[in-house]
């Protein structure tokens, strides 16, 4: 252990006698302490740590590794825990001369120089720029969360004098390839960080070539005037790209945006994307890790470095600029998304979003695209099916398919139940894409097929030999329960003995997609009592079904017995067909 490297409390760690500014450095990642997962986030973690703490006893908190230079600490390993100390000592009121700067991140270093100037307040909510900002507004939460009803002054006083770090010192040449080595083995997500620190790395290369020092002061002022002029312009570089890159992070890490594309990577599908199309070309490096990969295709002699860096940021920037498209562009949004609900394996997911990348501006390719995918067309049976290895065409899935949905009961039938949930998605998606509205995927994992009439109020005879061989029969609801031998009777009831023999009330007919949670609220009700709920219902209460505009079509007639619901299910039929050019076997198809 050299002479630089000590244990410190807290107090000595960040109010050293000699006033010290922390340096959060370009390359390091964004703030991510507050995310909260499956379980408590790693500021939650802390500060229930410290709570629970023997107040007694020395509490071990991990090192710091840093780099000093002049005033500056440069924090190499230990940004998270010293920016959570800071916030905690903020709650405290006990920041005094403490000052954290964010190197390059202007939005998270006014954020946390403004914090001086305020007292403690809970944010509201906001669609932050920033996905640092967002995170410490939810630390700041967190922190209040678990330290509001605990003494402040014997916490603090336990935080700076017992509270203690092991404090390392590097030299300051050798921070970038430090930081390298301690995270190169960390959790996957940090592939992404260390790919951006090589790309700023790399863009401060020297650009100049070495000359021969001259007698002339006027060549050497010029050379001088060039000298600083390049280093001006490589610094607001390298600060534009940060930001960028924060830009990008930030993006991929809202909620809306991880679900949509079902993807938690730092930076989602964009490095992975980006190499999927340099390895196509380029058949090698499958198996090693992005950040090495991106080591590879950076890496080229002298001078060229820089400008092969500049060449793949600006891809990258296109490419970034390509998935924010596809996912702004509302009926682009809903057809990909259609599609990926089909996806099979990674590799599959990055074959579709590249088609639609390719193919953004072309709607009817899309949608094309997307409906083949809803029958389980694969992306070569739909786009290179002489490439494919299944014997299988797309139009024999789509007729495959329109068989299992023209069944009597579909709603109790494995392989048609699911079929049904895919096409009455895509029918609604259609009456969104005709108002130009982003579709509320929400509604996939949390969806339920509700019986436009009530099972509970179908019924149908059903006979039953008695021991003296006599026929005696009873009858029996659409929910399999039994009736009784008396026939029910009433306006609400329906006969399926008298529908036609290809529909009952389990066909496609007679079924809607809804949010499973509104489910509950139709419950057994009559057609009348469903669309009094469906439109009469106060506008205040929560009911995510009114936005189904395909599903509220069907609630919006007048009446719905049996003939609507043989009519619905024909018009089903006849649309499936136009839309995938088959046709059924006139017998399904109950053309009349």
């Amino acid at each position: 252990m050299s002479n630089k490297t000590a244990f410190k409390t807290i107090r000595e760690f960040l109010f050293p006698e000699k006033y010290k500014e922390f340096v959060i450095p370009n390359y390091q990642r964004g703030y991510k302490w507050a995310v909260k997962d499956k379980s408590d986030s790693a500021v939650e973690k802390l500060c229930d740590d410290l709570v629970n703490a023997n107040k007694e006893q020395e509490y071990f908190l991990q090192g710091v590794t840093v780099a000093e230079e002049n005033e500056k600490v440069i924090l190499i390993d230990g940004q998270q825990r010293t920016t959570t100390l800071f916030l905690i000592l903020w709650y405290l009121k006990k920041l005094n001369n403490l000052k954290l700067t964010y190197d390059i991140r202007e939005s998270s270093k006014n954020f946390i120089n403004d914090l001086k100037n305020r007292d403690f307040e809970l944010f509201e909510e906001s669609n932050e720029d920033s996905q640092d900002v967002h995170y410490f507004k939810q630390a700041v939460k967190q922190i209040n969360e678990k330290l509001k009803d605990k003494n402040k002054d014997e916490f603090t006083n336990f935080l700076l004098d017992k509270v203690t770090i092991l404090y390392i010192v590097i030299d300051l040449d050798k921070a970038t390839k430090t930081f390298t080595m301690m995270n190169g083995s960390k959790a996957t997500m940090l592939q992404e960080e260390l790919v951006k620190a090589e790309m700023l790395r790399k863009v401060s290369l020297p650009e100049r070539e070495e000359k021969q020092v001259s007698t002339s002061v006027d060549e050497n002022l010029a050379e001088l005037k060039e000298i600083i002029s390049i280093d001006w312009e490589t610094n607001a570089l390298r600060s534009r790209y940060a930001r960028e890159w924060d830009k990008w992070l930030y993006w991929w890490n809202r909620k809306a945006v991880q679900d949509f594309f079902v993807c938690k990577n730092p930076l989602g599908y964009l490095l992975k994307f980006y190499l999927k199309i340099m390895l196509e070309q380029k058949h090698e490096n499958e198996n090693k890790k992005i950040f090495d990969v991106f080591k590879d295709i950076l890496s080229k002699n002298g001078k060229i470095e820089k400008q092969k860096t500049k060449l793949v940021f600006k891809e990258l920037r296109d490419l970034q600029k390509s998935f924010e498209d596809i996912y702004r562009n509302p009926k682009v949004h809903n057809y990909l998304k259609l599609s990926l609900i089909c996806a099979g394996d990674n590799d599959d997911k990055l074959n579709i979003v590249k088609y639609f990348i390719d193919k953004k501006s072309n709607i009817e390719a899309l949608l094309y695209y997307a409906k083949w995918r809803l029958v389980g067309a694969t992306h070569l049976e739909i786009l290179n099916p002489e490439k494919s290895s299944s014997e299988t065409t797309k139009e024999a899935r789509a007729l495959d398919a329109l068989e299992n949905l023209s069944k009597p009961f579909v709603y109790l039938d494995d392989v048609a139940k699911p079929l049904a949930f895919k096409q009455l998605l895509r029918l609604n998606i259609e009456e969104d894409n005709n108002f130009k509205r982003k579709f509320d995927f929400y509604i996939w994992d949390n969806k339920s097929l509700e019986h436009i009439h009530p099972k509970s109020k179908v019924y149908h005879k059903v006979e039953i030999t008695q021991e003296d061989g006599s026929v005696k029969p009873f009858f029996k609801n659409g929910n399999d329960e039994d009736l009784g031998e008396n026939e029910p009777i009433g306006i609400e009831w329906l006969n399926r003995d008298e529908m036609d023999e290809e529909c009952s009330e389990h066909c496609i007919g007679n079924l809607v997609l809804l949010y499973g949670n509104n489910n509950s609220t139709f419950g057994a009700k009559s057609f009348t009592e469903k669309k009094d709920t469906y439109f009469n219902i106060d506008p205040n209460t929560p009911f995510e079904s009114r936005h189904l505009l395909h599903t509220i079509s069907a609630f919006a007639k007048t009446k719905w017995d049996k003939d609507e619901i043989k009519d619905e299910r024909k018009k089903f039929i006849r649309r499936f067909e136009y839309d995938y050019g088959v046709k059924l076997s006139p017998k399904s198809n109950d053309n009349e």
